[in-house]
């Protein structure tokens, strides 16, 4: 348990620090995506399946829920094209992407996202290795 916590916390370190060099062009691309109406990424959470229920559950983190999860609105609004449209393929697991970590090595994971486009809520959650493909109009709220 030791050990990895501490490759963790290296790990949320690196996530952090590339989030940071993501964090100016994610934010254009969102801008960009408020005035045209488009795919905005409100709240993305990757970790713990079971933390993610609790957090959606409850809505307030604790400390212990927190450690499990890494919040990645960042990277998935950097990742949204031009077009609006934001995808993840199948089968890659979901830790490997830039600015993204495993906050809990061994555990079954998952990926929660919120998002808006044309003024509608929407959310998904999906396995740490399928495919994610948005909008969609099965996600709505």
């Amino acid at each position: 348990m030791e050990k990895t916590s501490g490759q963790v916390r290296e790990a949320r370190v690196a996530a952090a620090k590339a989030q940071q060099l993501l964090e100016n062009v994610a934010n254009r691309k969102m801008n960009k995506q408020i005035e045209i109406g488009g795919l905005i990424i409100t709240k993305a959470v990757y970790g713990s399946a079971k933390a993610l229920k609790k957090l959606d559950d409850v809505e307030k983190s604790s400390d212990e829920l927190a450690s499990q999860v890494i919040d990645v609105t960042i990277p998935l609004n950097f990742l949204v094209n031009d077009l609006g449209q934001l995808q993840l393929h199948e089968g890659v697991k979901k830790s490997g992407i830039m600015g993204f970590c495993d906050p809990c090595p061994g555990e079954h994971k998952k990926l929660l996202v919120r998002y808006t486009c044309n003024g509608q809520n929407y959310q998904v959650v999906v396995e740490d290795c399928e495919e994610l493909r948005i909008p969609q109009e099965a996600h709505k709220l």
